[in-house]
């Protein structure tokens, strides 16, 4: 069961990495909802379950990724539900929880391939959550105007 798990923990991360930031410009550019979205989320949720199932074989060095796992779908699913209703602020939500996400993979690659420099962890998460911020506080026009009736997107 563990290689299994393994084996579609490894895919479903490698496919989210790519689909990560193709969600997000997509969502943003279309102003909700999008194929690019769903698998990303799917993804992330397949990483999620699959982690969840890994982590009992070496509970000892691993149950701190539990609260890991958990907030990392949180965030995704946090973008997927701001894509579904776009309007007012929507696009914080799209690029904290769809961001937020990406940046949680990256950390997690970064926590497995390199145990030994605990320092580098924080790269992800910061320079991260610096372009997710700034972008929340300086969005593009067309995040946040509003579509005309009839308008095409």
């Amino acid at each position: 069961m563990r290689d299994i798990a393994l084996i579609l923990h490894v895919v479903a991360g490698v496919l989210a990495v790519l689909f990560g930031p193709l969600a997000i410009v997509l969502t943003l550019r279309r102003r909700g909802l999008n194929g690019a979205g769903e698998v990303y989320h799917w993804t992330v949720a397949l990483i999620c379950l699959t982690a969840l199932v890994m982590i009992p074989y070496d509970w000892g060095r691993l149950w701190y990724f539990v609260p890991i796992t958990i907030a990392s779908y949180l965030f995704v699913y946090l973008g997927q539900r701001a894509a579904e209703a776009p309007g007012g602020l929507w696009y914080r939500g799209v690029l904290r929880g769809y961001g937020g996400g990406w940046i949680a993979l990256w950390t997690a690659i970064a926590v497995v391939s390199l145990p030994q420099r605990p320092w580098t962890w924080a790269i992800p998460i910061v320079a991260g959550s610096a372009v997710i911020e700034w972008l929340c506080f300086n969005p593009s026009p067309g995040w946040t105007s509003q579509t005309q009736p009839g308008a095409r997107s």
